[in-house]
């Protein structure tokens, strides 16, 4: 039977294994923006926030207020995401290591 596309050997992912991670990560940490920020604004509203301090003229409208808002918690959701997936890579990176000096010390 000749081999075609379909029954050939898996080809290598097209996405390198950074870019499927930040994919990952980026996706996750909108999905977490969206909640907070749902969560947020469903007790406070933007324009009240505003109203003791003289914020600055592209702030002063509710839909900025939200938009801000939303960015700030996807910037936050991110780098909680970033800083978990770096301590797990650290973390597998020292157990290979461990694992490794295990290894030779047994012989």
């Amino acid at each position: 039977m000749p081999r075609t596309e379909a029954t050939a050997a898996p080809k290598a992912s097209l996405w390198p294994h950074f870019r499927e991670d930040l994919g990952v990560l980026l996706w996750a940490s909108f999905l977490a923006a969206c909640v907070a920020t749902l969560l947020f604004f469903a007790c406070f509203d933007p324009q009240l926030l505003v109203e003791d301090a003289a914020p600055p003229a592209w702030l002063a409208d509710r839909r900025a207020g939200y938009t801000v808002g939303f960015f700030f918690f996807w910037m936050m959701s991110a780098i909680a995401s970033f800083l978990t997936a770096y301590l797990i890579e650290t973390r597998s990176a020292a157990a290979a290591r461990n694992d490794v000096r295990n290894d030779v010390g047994d012989d």
